[in-house]
């Protein structure tokens, strides 16, 4: 930022006085995206950003003041005239600077951290030990599969209310009840494979937060116990089915910014899930990980001849799917939502519209919205016709 402003100075042979009163007027008119402090190094001064904060509202007065009155003072309009085009245009030529100082530091920034995570994940998952074979245990042909939603578990959280408790040490305890709910619904239809489908907020994230060094460690930190909790997940359930099919989408938490809008949908922590979990299970040959060939933000898996889209839902409105099929080039059966935590199976539209609740529960979000479910998820068992059964699994944890 110093270069650039230094560069600009140069440029326009701007003197000491003017550059100055130009960064303090530009950062109350809110064109220099400068914080105080930023400012008071740059005009190396030796005061406090607070105390040069209140200062600068002064001059900022003063400043409007005089401009006023020397508007007042023109009495010319042909003079007028010939300042208002030459203002227009050093106003304009300002704005594309600042425009685009703004669009490089923002491509930087999100550039920057998002190689850094990737680097310190797959350093990590280098040293990861990858799980060891395991005997299966046969499976018969059968003329359905389950479709199992994991979705909004939001690892790495901690809730304690009167209606929820919950943090990493709960969310193990959710999985190993989940799992025994799948077992005995796949024993009772007899399944034959299954689909897990993890469309979003599988962590926590970072969304609320500053974003520094020490909360991006603790971002991997989540993105790696999250994964090793679904690689357990999968590799238990490898046992019980003859494929185990597990694709993800990442969600709204797992964003690089807090501001949505300024937050690219291609960089999102949820995508860096896979990668770990195919590293820990490449030993086992039963389990599959869906790669997504339309979009980051959606996954396509065919059960039984069918199109399933799975999304997660801050993108969508149940109600009016159609905006999201219509993007899509195959023929689609159904779809499979997150993000509002609550289970529901439906039609819209013609289409079977699918939502798996949350693993996480009741949050301060939900109390403050109030907004109440039981932590849940959903099982659904598919034949060649679509959808044959529905289980609701409620988390007793």
């Amino acid at each position: 930022m110093i270069i650039i402003e230094s560069e600009y100075q140069k440029q326009t042979n701007e003197s000491d006085f003017d550059y100055k009163l130009r960064l303090i007027v530009g950062k109350i008119d809110k064109i220099i995206d400068l914080d105080w402090e930023e400012i008071r190094d740059l005009l190396k001064l030796e005061c406090s950003s607070d105390h040069l904060r209140k200062t600068g509202y002064g001059i900022y007065e003063y400043h409007k003041q005089h401009q006023e009155k020397l508007q007042s003072n023109i009495q010319d309009s042909e003079i007028l005239t010939q300042i208002d085009t030459k203002r227009i245009e050093f106003e304009k030529s300002k704005y594309r600077f600042f425009d685009q100082r703004v669009a490089y530091n923002k491509s930087i920034r999100f550039e920057a951290r998002w190689d850094e995570l990737k680097t310190i994940l797959l350093d990590s998952i280098s040293l990861i030990k990858p799980y060891e074979i395991i005997n299966y245990i046969p499976i018969e042909n059968s003329d359905n599969d389950l479709l199992i939603g994991l979705n909004d578990i939001h690892f790495g959280i901690d809730i304690d209310n009167f209606w929820n408790k919950y943090n990493p040490e709960i969310a193990k305890l959710r999985f190993e009840q989940y799992l025994q709910e799948i077992i005995t619904i796949q024993k009772t239809h007899k399944s034959e494979n299954c689909y897990v489908c993890a469309n979003g907020d599988l962590i926590s994230g970072i969304i609320h937060y500053t974003i520094a060094l020490a909360n991006r460690e603790n971002v991997v930190k989540q993105i790696m116990g999250v994964s090793e909790l679904i690689s357990w997940f999968l590799s238990e359930l490898s046992g019980y089915f003859k494929t185990v099919n597990f694709s993800v989408v990442p969600g709204n938490h797992s964003r690089l910014s807090i501001s949505k809008d300024s937050a690219p949908k291609d960089e999102r922590l949820d995508d860096l899930i896979p990668f770990y979990i195919k590293a820990r299970l490449q030993n086992l040959n039963n389990i599959n990980i869906i790669k997504n060939c339309i979009d980051n933000t959606m996954s396509l898996i065919n059960i039984r001849g069918l199109n399933y889209l799975g999304v997660h839902g801050d993108l969508e409105k149940i109600d009016n799917i159609l905006k999201t099929i219509v993007m899509i080039p195959y023929k689609i059966y159904g779809i499979l939502f997150g993000h509002l935590h609550h289970n529901e199976s439906t039609f819209v539209q013609g289409y079977k519209v699918l939502m798996s609740g949350g693993i996480i529960g009741v949050d301060d979000y939900c109390i403050e919205k109030r907004l109440f479910s039981k932590p849940q998820q959903i099982v659904c068992v598919c034949d060649n016709s679509g959808v044959k059964a529905t289980y609701d699994i409620i988390f007793t944890m």
